[in-house]
């Protein structure tokens, strides 16, 4: 993406900018078109101008992380139903707001960061990102994946409502179709 955000520094004495989403209304169908070349055109350029600027780094630590796009479904009726059906959930402001103040109280009782979860919005009002706090250092922090992940995923859980669910999938099938969000809410698409 081209949204540019967060700098920081590397060995080689250069910026590295990361792309990170923020809260923001998104574009109409005809701006986004209008716009299509120039995100085309700047992103490899930008791509570009990075991978020259820091291809010589050596002996950096080795960091990494993972990030999990989370949907939320609303589940309307009870198991078994045959009318039971899902809506994608418009409330991941609500619930973003809800884990970022549970994550700083964490925070300020003293959890160590390694527990620590961030949490950012993802393309849509029905979708919650969860990264780690602090990226994972060498090898040996793939050990640490698969606790971060059952944490960050009961974290979400617990900022959810009884009938929310959210499974990581690719995507919504009914997205778009009928009465498919709560709220109710029209599509404005072409």
């Amino acid at each position: 993406f081209l949204l540019l955000a967060a700098p920081f520094s590397c060995s080689c004495l250069c910026t590295v900018i990361m792309g990170f989403l923020h809260e923001s209304e998104p574009l109409t169908w005809a701006q986004a078109m209008s716009s299509l070349k120039y995100v085309r055109d700047h992103g490899i350029e930008q791509f570009l101008m990075i991978f020259e600027r820091c291809n010589a780094i050596e002996g950096d630590p080795f960091r990494w992380g993972d990030e999990v796009e989370h949907q939320v479904f609303s589940l309307h009726g009870k198991p078994g139903d045959s009318a039971r059906s899902a809506k994608v959930s418009l409330r991941s402001p609500e619930i973003l707001a809800e884990l970022k103040r549970a994550e700083e109280r964490l925070l300020a009782e003293g959890t160590r960061v390694e527990e620590i979860c961030e949490w950012v919005p993802e393309y849509g009002r029905w979708m919650v990102e969860s990264t780690p706090k602090r990226p994972y250092a060498g090898l040996s922090g793939v050990l640490d994946v698969e606790p971060q992940l059952q944490l960050r995923r009961a974290r979400l859980r617990a900022a959810l409502r009884p009938e929310e669910v959210a499974p990581t999938l690719t995507h919504f099938p009914l997205l778009g179709v009928g009465d498919f969000s709560e709220p109710a809410f029209e599509t404005q698409g072409p």
